[in-house]
């Protein structure tokens, strides 16, 4: 599709600052965050809770508790958004702040707590259940996985889990097959996953790619769109990876050895390996024998997964002038899968098998198209 002239003069800019590579960086970056916020709040299940009265449902509490007290190791960052959204919902409540967070943070981190004080600090939780899911929709899931951790809280945790579950379902049906607006389309209508046009911009020098932009594009194009968590610390290793099916999801890592994918640590917690194409495997090979000596991530360092997240669009922004997120790629790539057993290219178990490598299920992957 031709360039119209406002696009033509945007890709000439951004040319120009190629020549200043810091001044290009910083203007993209910023540009790529701004972006990233407002595609969080827009994948963001609980967007429109703010705009409208949620009407709750009573439902039935189940007769059984789903797990046993939950003693998992939390993630630093998991104990900020736990710690912040029961602050929330006390203040919401009572009309106060929490006054002390300290038998709240012991037991999110797994040390000894009080059970007395903090039963006594989330009594209202006993007390008045309903009114406290109508006023906090939005951080239930939250609550609901302070709660499983808490002696005592065990009615409270069956009677929440139900709301916890059709809430799950109205976002599945919400993200079901999402609509294409103008902004989808253009997106549609520049990012292609045909091999060849993959391959003629990883070989375009006038793009300038650095090896960093190159592996990841290649990645996200030339392999089934997997979740981009699943590379952020993917390992490169000389020896056949041992079987880590026995160990604890955070002692986990993913692999790439000898033109084969090592996925230990998925959303689903699969453990899945897969064959690389050849062409993938090439441009992998490539990077890594020019790369750093004694390099042993295959995106060239480690990430953390907004840093990621925001380096994608910032590449993908590079190649077509337009910013695609990783989760957007993922569903025009389900898009294109879809189109393609349509027009025959393709039949239903092919597109099973692909699903798989994207660890998507085949139902779950056509309700994530477009």
């Amino acid at each position: 599709m031709a360039l119209t002239n406002a696009e033509r003069q945007r890709r000439y800019r951004e040319k120009q600052l190629l020549n200043n590579k810091e001044e290009y960086d910083k203007k993209i970056s910023i540009k790529m965050k701004k972006y990233y916020k407002k595609l969080k709040n827009e994948e963001n299940n609980d967007s429109d809770e703010d705009k409208e009265e949620i009407i709750i449902t009573p439902l039935k509490a189940i007769k059984r508790r789903i797990n046993p007290l939950n003693k998992s190791k939390l993630s630093d960052n998991t104990i900020k958004i736990y710690l912040r959204s029961i602050k929330k919902i006390y203040k919401n409540y009572y009309n106060k702040d929490l006054e002390d967070d300290t038998e709240l943070l012991n037991l999110l981190t797994n040390k000894a707590y009080n059970l007395e004080k903090l039963t006594l600090q989330l009594e209202f939780v006993k007390k008045d259940l309903i009114k406290v899911i109508k006023e906090n929709y939005k951080d239930i899931r939250n609550l609901y996985s302070v709660l499983t951790r808490i002696k005592k809280f065990a009615k409270q945790v069956k009677e929440l889990y139900p709301y916890i579950e059709d809430k799950q379902n109205i976002y599945n049906e919400k993200r079901k097959n999402k609509k294409i607006n103008n902004n989808v389309k253009q997106k549609m209508e520049v990012l292609s996953f045909e091999k060849e046009k993959i391959l003629e911009i990883l070989s375009n020098e006038e793009l300038h790619l650095t090896d960093s932009e190159k592996i990841i594009f290649a990645l996200m194009t030339l392999f089934p769109t997997r979740r981009a968590v699943d590379y952020r610390k993917m390992l490169i290793t000389e020896t056949e990876p041992k079987k880590e099916n026995k160990l604890k999801m955070r002692d986990r890592n993913n692999y790439y050895y000898n033109k084969k994918f090592y996925f230990n640590v998925t959303k689903n917690r699969d453990i899945q390996q897969f064959d690389i194409p050849d062409e993938l495997d090439k441009i992998i090979k490539e990077i890594i024998n020019r790369g750093e000596l004694g390099n042993k991530y295959l995106l060239l360092k480690e990430y953390s997964a907004s840093s990621l997240s925001i380096f994608i669009m910032k590449t993908f922004n590079k190649i077509y002038g337009i910013s695609i997120s990783a989760v957007e790629i993922r569903r025009l790539y389900s898009t294109y899968l879809k189109e393609e057993v349509i027009k025959g290219n393709i039949t239903e178990e092919e597109h099973r098998n692909i699903c798989e490598k994207m660890n998507h299920s085949y139902e779950e992957n056509k309700k994530y198209s477009y």
